[in-house]
């Protein structure tokens, strides 16, 4: 994010963390039922963006990442990965395929470390990697009216398009993309148009009780919805298949960086453990890496949590290992010399 859409931020009255990104404009907890009930915007620039050009585009992309590239039709997009060798996750992507180009949310990875990994790949292939962070804005509109809020105030319907489908938009691109488990739409704009595009939608979507809302809100109702997140729910040293990635794992591709190690564990039929949605009986805080045990044996651990106003408890995501990675299962969570209930609600 510039400097200069921090301080516009910052007159709104968010609260900013280190990296300059709006915590919440008002309460989160008042943030969080906006986007429950109505509508929310949310400026998310500290995702990743980049732009792939050149005519061996696809073919150099679907030889790394997880997904079939090749499939990828203009105005459609995937989710996929990159990664190791060894199946490890080095980065969680979403590709979005234009007319001369595809477009990728590198979301929590630096765009500049993914560019770096791709880079390394090119030998002969006709294929450009442009770094386009600092030339977008990346927002989000969430929220049951966030359809209505794109028709009001860009005048586009958006109801027909399905998940990681796109409409352009002059050189402004429109993505529904689902982020809180509320129904949702991305809109990735050149920086100069952004402070225009954001202040319509405040001035206009008004009625419908659109608000900004900022990162604490988004990230109540992401743990709610169970998606997980880099950094924090995986890293390098997630084997792919533990963390889900059900919809950006292709079986009948060729091969892709780290497709050996996952198609051998698919064969075996299981890993040793898998990332879960847990609901935690308290409304304290719990931290990360929390234990998560049962019957005095390790049953895994946190990796991510927060307070849900809707449901009362605390949403989470962890690990659990395998013969605990049932939805109903209930584990005790190991939380600052106390052990709270816990129970399994959704694998990833």
């Amino acid at each position: 994010m510039s400097n200069r859409t921090a301080v516009y931020h910052e007159d709104l009255g968010a609260r900013l963390d280190p990296g300059k990104i709006p915590l919440s404009y008002s309460d989160p907890e008042e943030e969080y039922w906006t986007i429950k009930k109505t509508v929310g915007i949310a400026d998310i620039s500290n995702a990743g963006r980049l732009r792939i050009t050149g005519k061996d585009r696809v073919s150099f992309l679907n030889g790394l990442l997880t997904n079939d590239v090749s499939q990828l039709k203009e105005n459609s997009g995937q989710h996929s990965a990159l990664l190791n060798s060894k199946a490890r996750v080095l980065a969680d992507l979403h590709l979005y395929a234009q007319t001369d180009s595809l477009l990728i949310d590198t979301g929590a990875s630096p765009a500049s470390h993914v560019k770096e990994i791709l880079d390394r790949f090119i030998i002969t292939e006709e294929v450009q990697i442009n770094d386009a962070t600092s030339e977008l804005v990346h927002m989000t509109i969430q929220g049951p009216k966030s359809s209505e809020a794109i028709k009001q105030v860009l005048g586009t319907e958006t109801r027909d398009l399905k998940q990681f489908e796109q409409r352009g938009l002059g050189p402004s691109t429109i993505i529904a993309r689902d982020r809180t488990g509320q129904s949702g739409y991305d809109i990735v704009l050149p920086a100069l148009e952004a402070e225009p595009v954001w202040h319509g939608f405040l001035l206009n979507g008004g009625e419908i009780g659109l608000n900004p809302i900022g990162s604490q809100a988004l990230e109540i109702l992401r743990l709610e919805a169970g998606y997980p997140k880099y950094a924090a729910d995986m890293d390098e040293n997630t084997i792919v298949l533990e963390a889900g990635f059900k919809d950006a794992l292709n079986f009948n591709k060729g091969c892709y960086l780290g497709q050996e190690v996952v198609a051998r564990a698919t064969h075996i039929g299981r890993v040793n453990k898998q990332l879960v949605g847990l609901t935690v009986e308290t409304k304290d805080s719990v931290p990360p890496r929390s234990k998560l045990t049962s019957d005095g044996r390790e049953a895994g651990f946190i990796t991510s949590a927060a307070f849900s106003p809707g449901i009362g408890k605390v949403a989470s995501l962890g690990y659990a290992n395998r013969e605990f990675a049932k939805e109903g299962t209930r584990v005790n969570v190991q939380s600052v010399e106390t052990s709270l209930s816990a129970v399994v609600t959704k694998i990833v």
